[in-house]
């Protein structure tokens, strides 16, 4: 809701295929609540940057 400038089910498209990295052409619905934290974590490792954490983030995202 744009209205309550809410960070909450918002629509994102990722463009590239990281090298091979990330499987392209496809649709993924994460689960509510799931935070975009855990998406830069996960790219973040997809292009060889070692991060450990990041705020908010419960962990990397299965994009198998």
């Amino acid at each position: 809701d744009s209205n309550l400038h809410s960070n909450r089910g918002l629509p994102l498209a990722l463009f590239g295929g990281g090298s091979g990295t990330v499987k392209g052409g496809r649709h993924i619905r994460f689960p509510n609540g799931t935070p975009i934290s855990n998406l830069h974590l996960t790219m973040l490792d997809k292009m060889g940057i070692p991060v450990n954490e990041m705020p908010y983030s419960t962990g990397s995202l299965d994009l198998s």
